[in-house]
């Protein structure tokens, strides 16, 4: 076999594959005895007639194509094997040479990723602190959650933060626009009502009513296609109006908001941490995500077509997957958004290609920079998670499930990538710095647990019984503590294909099996 390799453009390849006389000679040989066993030739028993006869009867052109056919799907193969390619797209074929079989195809192949000067890309790291402000505002929340609603001390008109139930109606031209809403509550300042309409509330003291007119801007996407630049007719009645009755900061208060808190300086202290992690964990994702975007700007490839609309499809799938969860079809979904599957296609596409160049460009990363997770590795992060419980060894076995495994080593090949990005882009000195350095180095070593958690074991039972498990890798990492490290996530896009047999070339195939021929 003789193989010409041509590049094109698009991450595409086209082979000129020969092969050489002996290989095809075999091949005819091959298809001759295959189609003389199922060839019926008055006194000849099956596979015995000479070869003569039988190229008389049937053609030596159709044992030709045969034998052709079975030969182009192996030095197709052969020829990917030798170059060291991987087929991402269905081929195109073009048989230019019959005898001995000579032939072209083209097709789409997982691209050369080439890595820019990633060793030069710095990102300041993020300084991060809390103030007393901070957790002032924090309790201020807490007090809004654990308040209560009650009538004010002497009727009044609404005022932003009230809580109110309104009955409204809405017309067009005399006529209801819609369904009327009846007692619905509403808080003012924080809920979607018309400005107009809350507006208008705030005027009226319970048991009153407004009427107006509102005008809705044709260019609105806010709003629903119906309303779009017409104007509608309001009747707004005010059934009741309530305020926050705020609680006390007090050492009760603390009690309520969580009962390992004892006093208000210790829910402070508790605030002011919990404020640092998630401030920390921000930060850190924040310069590992700008580390990310410089590291895919600089490096250089060319997106397969196949490989994007396999994203595409691959998203969609997932989508509906999500949305049958909630009870509502795919069709559904692009009927409320008025779109097309073509449109909803053509506008999840960027992102999926998008998606897919940051996870080539990482793992060409991970593998310029050694990153890799050993068995070793796996089984020392079981260890660490089942720690010194006293059911360690039953714990174990929950771990020992080899899908369980597979998501313990995708974390701790995440962690190890965005340790070493961050190490790279920051010159040692760590994503975050100030209190926050403290309190992120907390959250990346918790403890280990006495049990493993839910989500790790309904995984493991779902695996045994034959079921995919129903969490994402993503959802069984925060289950293991992984998520807490604020891990990038472009591992949505799918992973990269393996070097396995490619597709054989859909050529145009020849007449079905000569069955019998009559004399």
């Amino acid at each position: 076999m003789k193989v010409t390799v041509e590049r094109l453009p698009l991450s595409s390849v086209a082979l000129d594959i020969l092969a050489d006389e002996d290989e095809f000679k075999r091949a005819v040989e091959k298809a001759f005895r295959r189609i003389n066993q199922q060839v019926r030739i008055p006194g000849f028993r099956p596979g015995r007639a000479p070869r003569p006869i039988v190229e008389q009867r049937i053609g030596r052109d159709y044992i030709v194509s045969e034998a052709n056919r079975d030969l182009m799907d192996d030095l197709y193969k052969q020829a990917v094997t030798q170059e060291d390619i991987t087929p991402i797209s269905e081929p195109s074929v073009d048989i230019y040479q019959q005898e001995p079989l000579g032939f072209r195809v083209e097709v789409q192949v997982y691209p050369e990723i080439e890595l820019g000067d990633y060793t030069a890309i710095r990102v300041e790291p993020r300084e991060v602190t809390v103030s007393d402000e901070q957790v002032d505002e924090a309790i201020e929340n807490l007090r809004k959650t654990h308040s209560l609603w009650v009538p004010p001390a002497e009727p009044r008109q609404p005022r932003a933060g009230d809580q109110v139930v309104l009955d409204i109606d809405a017309f067009e031209d005399d006529e209801p626009f819609q369904s009327p809403v009846e007692n619905a509550t509403f808080e003012l300042g924080e809920d979607a009502l018309f400005p107009e309409i809350e507006e208008a509330v705030k005027q009226l003291k319970p048991g009153e009513q407004a009427e107006f007119d509102i005008s809705f801007a044709e260019d609105n996407e806010r709003l629903s296609p119906e309303m779009r630049g017409k104007t509608l007719h309001y009747k707004v009645t005010l059934q009741d109006v309530k305020e926050r009755e705020l609680p006390e900061v007090d050492d009760e208060f603390a009690k309520l908001v969580n009962s390992s808190f004892q006093t208000v300086d210790e829910l402070r202290a508790g605030l002011r941490k919990q404020l640092l992690q998630d401030a920390a964990l921000e930060a850190r994702g924040e310069v590992v995500n700008t580390a990310i975007e410089r590291l895919t700007e600089t490096s250089t490839l060319e997106m397969p077509p196949a490989l994007v609309e396999r994203q595409v499809e691959l998203d969609i799938e997932r989508l509906t997957q999500e949305l049958a969860r909630e009870g509502m079809s795919f069709d559904e979904f692009l009927r409320f958004g008025q779109k097309s599957r073509e449109a909803y296609t053509e506008e999840i596409r960027p992102d999926a290609e998008q998606r897919l160049r940051k996870t080539m460009t990482l793992e060409t990363f991970a593998k310029s920079e050694g990153v890799e997770v050993t068995a070793e590795d796996v089984e020392a992060e079981i260890t660490r998670l089942t720690g010194r419980a006293e059911n360690s060894e039953e714990m174990r076995q929950v771990y020992a499930n080899p899908y369980v495994q597979r998501m313990i080593g995708e974390q701790l090949a995440d962690r190890k990538l965005t340790d070493r990005i961050i190490e790279l882009v920051t010159e040692g000195v760590g994503a975050v710095t100030g209190e926050g350095a403290e309190a992120l180095r907390e959250l990346q070593e918790p403890p280990a647990a006495e049990e493993p958690p839910s989500a790790v074991v309904e995984a493991a039972e779902e695996v045994e019984q034959g079921e995919e498990p129903v969490e994402t890798a993503a959802e069984l990492g925060a289950a293991l503590g992984a998520s807490e490290t604020a891990e990038p996530e472009p591992a949505e896009a799918e992973p990269a294909p393996a070097k396995a047999e490619p597709a054989p070339p859909a050529e145009q195939q020849p007449a079905e099996p000569v069955e019998e021929t009559k004399p």
